[in-house]
């Protein structure tokens, strides 16, 4: 999938603002001195890619520094379930284009 720069520039700050929406209620977070802090966390979900030589990637953060060939093949594993993340929200940009008028 070939996605102009732009445009995957608006998908990437799309993906991080979804990645970054996870909660956790059963995280317990304890501080320093055994300190409970209470139950809950946030977390950003990690995305993975796959480069050229068919080797998986993870990350938990920023992914600038990979070739946008490889930031078009970010998922989400869900066990053995996959999210294209960057896929969908491209449909998702699409469809308001076409259906609303977006303009980009």
């Amino acid at each position: 999938m070939k996605i102009p720069k732009k445009r995957l520039a608006l998908l990437r700050e799309l993906e991080t603002i979804i990645g970054n929406e996870c909660y956790n209620g059963n995280i317990q977070n304890w501080g320093p001195g055994g300190a409970f802090y209470g139950a809950g966390r946030e977390f950003r979900y990690p995305i993975s890619f796959i480069d050229e030589g068919q080797n998986a990637i993870k990350r938990r953060g920023s992914y600038d520094d990979l070739p946008d060939e490889v930031q078009v093949t970010d998922h989400y594993k869900f066990g053995s379930n996959q999210l294209q993340i960057i896929a969908a929200l491209d449909r998702v940009l699409g469809h308001l284009e076409e259906k609303y008028g977006l303009k980009l």
